[in-house]
């Protein structure tokens, strides 16, 4: 013990005695304390995306010196010719390697300490809890580690096994592969993802799956539990190898146990690697028997599925001590619906077994086609019809379409997604979840909603949710939560329901608001500026509009998870994909508490005359902008030139028969000229009137049941405002 720890003084004295390697940590440091100091709010200026951030380009830099030292401290003696001497040494290379790579390793942590320190210090100065704080950083500090003890033993095999000087060269190329090259093309470009786990920095550049606090960590622990098991393991077979390589240089007696030692450990880390590799072949196995299933359609033309009424859900779900879940659905049909069949088809995802079937509180024969449920109906059955299902599974969904590498839906202890679009309740009729592109050199599975031809009832629903330790979040409303329990309820809604949920999120209330905010810790303080910016919006319509409500109580605002910010009943799901600028956000929110999703929305320019609904719901804004903010419309152009409201009025579409936008500039300026005569009250009365008889466009298409809203044409729009404000 006393040779190895002499030889690792002198390694210290080597290493720490050289100026550049003992600045490096240093400046490191500095580097990350300036842009940790600097972060802010927002879903990119967040402490705990920006310290990620910085983790993906920064770790990587901080490889360059691992490669370089494990290198040089082969390179150094080891394999120098002048000190060839001193392998007649009684020093065994066991120990000459293991003080080196101890003193390395004791070195590259003066990377991760410093780091670790500043950004958990920073997390508690801004509030964030302890417990929380402390697992990212440790999640942080581990992944520095477990790269900087491959990397380094990597480089100790190479200066171990290549004697001449172009070792640097192919040290840097290893370098740049193991991390860049294997990111860019071999991951994200050709779609080998289980090739992650040979990915030397872990803090990936094309891969948005941890960059944000929600659904990351806790979501895929099992591949990051069993790659550092494996890495592990892999770094003990490359210290092996190199000892083997080591000690052909002089003569032993122990040859038979280095080899012994090596191949236990090339064993071992094969037999580590299989779970690791099971994991990665039950989601190619679930993505294969997609591809393969005639039943799923192709994604070159999806015909919309024909549908009944449901009038009512009554929906159970317990998530069990394994994960598994188990749901009970009642479903009501209205008496005649089914008049004439003698099935009645179904949509249920096929990660669920069926348990049980009944109809009308009889067991029920079924079949089962993929997603298709097809269950046979009484003989001569004219009344109301009763459905209960009973099912389980685990769901985590896997996908990689469009270059995506995550989870489609998924139940892993309180992280939650379940969309309606994913039947995880029975959808009425033979209707698509998938569909598949097989005409290409990589096939894939994509979603059934991007083509947009599901189709839902328009009815009443009812979920209970027992089983989850931490709340979760449902587009029904919220009417009782318990301990270990939740109940949802709503009424006459289109019956696409969604669950979500999250280890860590958190609430923002505001006493004086109804609406809350659900978002992650590291966005918590910045949602609080945000909520009192829409209340202060909200109520500025509040105030004109008379008997202005709306059902949405709550905002889910996640750094990212969810494709698309849409409202859905009660729910506005938002993110940072598809949102140009954070600062609009209060203002994107009241509007879905105004006109709703607004989801057949559309600009209408072949035809504007037609059809001015877009139009007036953008006055609103204009209105606001005006009164509020004191605008000109050269400001607006140039300030809020991105939004649709403006670009509805202020902005020529080019199309159609007015292609220089005539009829919205000229609103407009109607609207401006009005206020500035003192006419501001006449002007909202005719807002008003409009918003009572409607500037939802409700989706008559993925809701057959909703009834259209009648269309206002310009000339209607011109005699209103002559009535209520004049010429």
């Amino acid at each position: 013990m006393c040779k190895w720890w002499r030889h690792a003084v002198l390694e210290c004295r080597l290493l720490f005695g050289n100026p550049v390697f003992a600045s490096l940590p240093v400046i490191y440091a500095i580097l990350f304390a300036m842009n940790m100091l600097n972060s802010g709010g927002g879903t990119e200026q967040n402490l705990y995306t920006m310290a990620y951030k910085f983790h993906m380009l920064g770790h990587t830099m901080t490889l360059g010196p691992a490669m370089l030292i494990g290198i040089l401290s082969m390179r150094r003696d080891v394999l120098r010719r002048s000190f060839e001497w001193n392998h007649s040494l009684p020093v065994s290379f066991l120990t000459l390697l293991s003080s080196k790579y101890a003193v390395s390793m004791l070195y590259l942590s003066l990377f991760t300490l410093p780091t670790a320190f500043i950004f958990y210090t920073i997390s508690i100065s801004q509030g964030i809890a302890g417990g929380i704080a402390m697992h990212y950083t440790m999640q942080f500090a581990m992944q520095y580690e477990i790269s900087y003890m491959v990397t380094l033993a990597l480089a100790m095999v190479l200066g171990a096994s290549i004697p001449n000087r172009i070792v640097y060269l192919i040290g840097f190329c290893a370098w740049m592969f193991g991390t860049f090259f294997m990111d860019i093309f071999i991951i994200t470009q050709l779609g080998w993802y289980p090739a992650e786990v040979f990915h030397l920095n872990q803090f990936f550049i094309q891969s948005e799956a941890l960059q944000y606090e929600n659904w990351s960590y806790a979501l895929i622990s099992a591949d990051i539990s069993r790659s550092r098991w494996f890495v592990l393991a892999f770094t003990g077979l490359l210290l092996a190898v190199s000892l083997l390589l080591l000690n052909r240089k002089r003569p032993t007696m122990h040859v038979k146990r280095i080899w012994a030692a090596a191949v236990a450990a090339l064993v071992l880390a094969g037999a580590i690697f299989m779970p690791y590799g099971s994991l990665w072949a039950e989601r190619y196995e679930q993505l294969g028997s997609k591809l393969s299933d005639p039943s799923i359609g192709l994604t070159d033309d999806p015909v919309p599925a024909t549908i009944f009424t449901v009038s009512s859900y009554d929906l159970e779900l317990k998530r069990l001590p394994n994960d598994n879940l188990r749901v009970t659905a009642r479903l009501r049909i209205p008496a005649g619906e089914l008049a004439g069949k003698s099935e009645l088809p179904l949509t249920l995802n096929r990660f669920f077994t069926l348990e049980r079937v009944r109809i009308q509180g009889n067991d029920a024969p079924y079949r089962r086609r993929g997603e298709m449920l097809t269950i046979s109906l009484p003989a001569n059955s004219r009344q109301e019809i009763e459905a209960e299902l009973v099912y389980f599974g685990s769901v985590m969904d896997y996908r990689t379409d469009y270059s995506r590498n995550d989870f489609a839906a998924f139940s892993l202890g309180d992280e939650v997604k379940l969309e309606g679009h994913m039947a995880w309740y029975p959808l009425p009729g033979h209707q698509h979840v998938y569909l598949k592109q097989v005409e290409t050199s990589s096939p894939y599975i994509t979603l059934a909603r991007r083509y947009g031809i599901q189709r839902y009832s328009v009815g009443d629903m009812k979920l209970k949710v027992e089983g989850y330790s931490k709340p979760l979040y449902s587009s029904l409303k919220e009417v009782e939560r318990g301990p270990g329990y939740q109940i949802f309820e709503s009424k006459g809604i289109g019956q696409n329901v969604s669950l979500y949920g999250g280890s860590f999120w958190t609430e923002v209330h505001r006493p004086d608001f109804k609406v809350r905010i659900v978002t992650t810790p590291y966005l918590e303080k910045w949602a609080e500026g945000l909520l009192t910016e829409l209340k202060g919006k909200y109520d500025y319509f509040a105030a004109w509009i008379p008997g202005m409500s709306t059902d949405i109580d709550t905002i889910l605002c996640l750094g990212q998870g969810i494709e698309w910010p849409h409202a859905e009943h009660s729910l506005i799901l938002s993110s940072r994909e598809y949102t140009y600028f954070s600062s609009n956000l209060p203002g994107e929110w009241v509007n879905y508490m105004l006109f709703g999703d607004q989801p057949a929305y559309y600009g209408n320019y072949e035809h504007p005359e037609q059809d001015v609904r877009n139009k007036i719901g953008s006055l609103f804004w204009y209105v606001y902008y005006i009164e509020e903010k004191g605008l000109s419309d050269k400001q607006l152009r140039s300030a809020y030139g991105h939004l649709r409201s403006v670009q509805e009025l202020l902005f020529k579409n080019g199309d159609g028969t007015d292609p220089q936008n005539k009829i919205g500039i000229g609103m407009a300026r109607q609207v401006r000229r009005a206020m500035k005569e003192g006419k501001a009250e006449q002007v909202k009365k005719v807002l008003a009137h409009y918003y009572g008889h409607g500037l939802q466009f409700p989706d008559t298409e993925r809701y057959p049941a909703m009834k259209p809203e009648a269309p206002v044409t310009y000339e209607e729009w011109v005699k209103r405002w002559k009535q209520t404000v004049g010429e």
